[in-house]
């Protein structure tokens, strides 16, 4: 049982692994890769990200973003 555990947990660490984004001002920040409803696209992500960084969550609001206009918009999500 312990084991079948520590596998569950070091496949959602893999799974939700974290990234490493650099915007144009050279600010490294460190994330989680999002679960999302749609295709996950990492640079349409990273743009939702980079305009939320003025935010306390910025993940959250980086996130909400992409579902509203990503994952929202049917002619992206073909």
């Amino acid at each position: 049982m312990k084991k079948l555990l520590l596998l569950l947990f070091l496949i959602t660490n893999l799974a939700m692994g974290r990234e490493i984004f650099i915007n144009d001002q050279g600010l490294k920040i460190e994330y989680s890769k999002p679960s999302v409803s749609c295709f996950y696209d990492k640079e349409a992500y990273e743009g939702y990200l980079n305009t939320c960084l003025i935010l306390p969550n910025f993940e959250t609001c980086a996130q909400t973003k992409y579902e509203m206009y990503i994952c929202g918009d049917k002619n992206k999500v073909k």
